[in-house]
């Protein structure tokens, strides 16, 4: 399986876990921050990121199977390759906050009453508790696509696989409509969020098949349209709601149905030779340690910012700027010295 290799893809992912990183220093300020605040709650509009991650995903996915299709062996290597990708590197950080729940399982924000599923968090399977490490839950939803998606490559001959991806998206809709469940499995299959993922692998199907080209302006235009209009449908929510994190439907209109139109525009200003900025890159190459790790780097900068928090907001613009930077520098680390090593090591396995 080969996939050529889409720079503004990349430079998409690092946006995408720099917006993620904002959501999640609005929330660390005001955790120990003090009562002042520099960050506007508006910023939250950051957990977009992930809505943008999964759109990517689904369109990698179909770029990465292009002659994967009945192929049993080209089938299990992409399940293979799906799995040592994700579960190496979040067991590493998984272990890391398993430690520290053992220790003083109060700190650790994703256990209830001091309870969590700890097998659940480590194999990545729907439960009623977030996992250890509280991003586990998008790579949940990951997992579940990269099972189906697996699914559909060996069963389904390739030209089927737009049809199956709508039907797919139809039953969700429908499931949606007329069943209503708690259980944590059905929750997953039944998820809107999963329509993002079916987006942008409808998209990556169009780009391999059809010869659909839109010039840079107008790939430009579309890029600040989606963006400017998923901003002020954000704005609207906030101000009819007054909750700051749209769930469900809202969340894919709001989020994904744009980052669908985002990662379009990118592919398309490609085509034109417009690349996104090597730093964007670079990061993108980093996101999944980045992603993983930086919610751990905020709490503990944010635990000792709060044990000399001064009065007023000058400290909040000096700590913000240095968190930020040390969740990349921390990001950057763990993907040199464990997430390569880690995925070097996994490709030496032959199936």
């Amino acid at each position: 399986m080969h996939q050529k290799i889409i720079q503004n893809i990349q430079g998409l992912r690092g946006i995408a876990v720099l917006l993620v990183v904002i959501y999640h220093l609005v929330i660390i300020e005001k955790k120990y921050g003090g009562t002042d605040s520099l960050l506007p709650e508006f910023l939250r509009f950051g957990m977009s990121g992930v809505d943008l991650f999964f759109v990517i995903s689904g369109f990698v996915m179909v770029s990465v199977t292009q002659a994967a299709f009945q192929s049993p062996k080209s089938a299990m290597t992409f399940l293979y390759r799906r799995v040592s990708r994700i579960y190496p590197l979040y067991w590493v950080y998984t272990v890391l906050v398993l430690i520290v729940f053992l220790v003083k399982p109060s700190i650790v924000n994703n256990s209830v009453a001091g309870e969590v599923n700890i097998l659940a968090s480590f194999l990545l399977l729907p439960s009623e508790t977030l996992p250890l490490l509280v991003v586990g839950w998008t790579l949940i939803h990951e997992m579940y696509f990269y099972l189906m998606f697996f699914l559909m490559i060996l069963l389904l001959p390739k030209k089927h696989l737009p049809l199956m991806l709508v039907l797919w998206a139809i039953g969700i809709a429908l499931l949606n409509l007329f069943t209503q469940t708690s259980s944590p499995i059905a929750v997953i299959v039944t998820h809107p969020l999963t329509i993002e993922f079916i987006g942008g692998a409808l998209l990556a199907t169009a780009y391999y098949r059809k010869n659909l080209i839109v010039n840079s302006s107008r790939s430009i235009l579309l890029l600040f349209g989606s963006l400017i209009t998923s901003a002020i449908g954000y704005a609207f929510y906030i101000q009819h709601t007054g909750l700051f994190e749209p769930a469900g439907w809202w969340r894919v209109a709001l989020f994904g149905a744009p980052a669908i139109l985002v990662v379009f525009s990118v592919i398309q200003l490609e085509r034109n030779s417009v690349i996104i900025h090597s730093a964007l890159i670079k990061i993108g190459d980093a996101s999944y340690s980045i992603y993983l790790s930086h919610i751990l780097t905020l709490s503990f900068a944010g635990r000792f910012w709060s044990q000399y928090d001064g009065n007023g907001l000058w400290d909040h613009a000096l700590i913000l700027p240095i968190m930020l930077l040390a969740v990349l520098a921390v990001g950057f680390i763990s993907h040199a010295i464990i997430e390569k090593p880690l995925i070097k090591f996994s490709r030496r396995i032959v199936i």
